[in-house]
């Protein structure tokens, strides 16, 4: 049984596997250690769907789906003292020359290099999900689930989880469609839906849709790839700010990447308090923040040298960069 989940969404490429990796260590609450997107779309994936995108109501949500994904989550789900413990053992792997020299490979094209950390932490799930099963809990677990499509999503996952509360991860938009350029030009990273049009953009030779499936993808996979992705970026922002201002919608706490990264021990108190968790229930407060998930190296200006592309895409971005309180400089 699952009570009071935490639902951690965002655009993808915005932070929120930074965020969920802080918070998977906290021993209140339980993760897939991974997203839930497979699990999800098991029954309502795109294909089944006409391939509109990859937005659900709570209309779609019937009891007999409630109960299984429900049931499915907590199958799925391990404690946080386990996943510190994977953690421990990644940052332990990523000072090695060779893992390092791995990472390198994949980010280079290699879709062997690439898949490797993933295949190790696959082996991490299953180990976990079978120690779960052997000790399971003895009350209602405290689920924590990030995906970056349930941005689409939420009024469908209010109707399975209606105790829930949302953190909202934001990233300025051009910061953050600078890193989605960067997954949507890596030829094998960030696999995406195979869907029935192919992607003809120039600036790309996946073929394939990465990231969130946004309506009226149709009409965007023969445009510029910085359109496509300002417009993933809109279209995710957009409908969590919606979703927000709707009566009798969720809690939604908005946590911004920069915050996170410029000051991580006041937003993680904040988050804390959100969640009625203490700031010392987060391991990583006090101790600073983890890297992962990274194309290239981190920086928060990257964005700048594309500068000249993303200011073709600011009719898209300004609007929603107003909402979310950002300003352009």
């Amino acid at each position: 049984m699952i009570a009071s989940p935490v639902l951690l969404i965002g655009c993808a490429r915005s932070g929120t596997t930074l965020l969920y990796t802080v918070l998977s260590e906290v021993d209140a609450l339980w993760s897939l250690g991974y997203e839930s997107r497979a699990l999800i779309e098991r029954d309502y994936a795109p294909a089944s769907r006409g391939w509109a995108s990859g937005a659900l109501t709570a209309d779609d949500l019937t009891p007999a789906a409630a109960a299984e994904l429900r049931r499915a989550f907590a199958a799925a789900a391990v404690p946080g003292a386990y996943w510190r413990r994977v953690n421990r053992l990644r940052r332990a792997l990523n000072e090695t020359g060779f893992y390092r020299a791995l990472k390198r490979r994949g980010r280079g094209g290699s879709a062997a290099a690439a898949a490797a950390p993933a295949a190790g932490l696959d082996a991490a799930r299953a180990l976990g999900r079978l120690a779960a099963r052997l000790a399971p809990p003895r009350a209602p677990i405290r689920l924590l689930e990030k995906t970056p499509e349930n941005c689409l999503r939420l009024p469908f996952l209010q109707a399975l989880f209606p105790d829930a509360r949302v953190l909202f991860l934001t990233r300025d938009g051009r910061a953050n469609v600078h890193s989605l350029l960067e997954g949507w030009r890596h030829p094998v990273l960030f696999p995406g839906y195979r869907t029935p049009v192919p992607v003809t953009s120039p600036g790309q030779t996946r073929g394939r849709w990465a990231f969130t499936l946004i309506p009226g993808w149709r009409d965007l996979v023969d445009r510029p790839l910085v359109e496509i992705c300002a417009r993933q970026w809109a279209a995710c922002n957009a409908a969590v700010l919606d979703y927000a201002a709707t009566p009798g919608a969720l809690p939604v706490l908005p946590v911004r990447h920069e915050d996170l990264v410029a000051a991580p021990d006041a937003t993680l108190a904040a988050i804390a308090r959100f969640l009625d968790l203490r700031p010392a229930d987060i391991p990583a407060h006090g101790r600073g923040l983890p890297e992962v998930n990274v194309v290239s190296a981190p920086g928060a200006e990257k964005w700048r040298a594309e500068a000249a592309a993303l200011a073709t895409v600011a009719p898209i971005l300004a609007p929603i960069m107003a909402r979310l309180g950002y300003q352009e400089g």
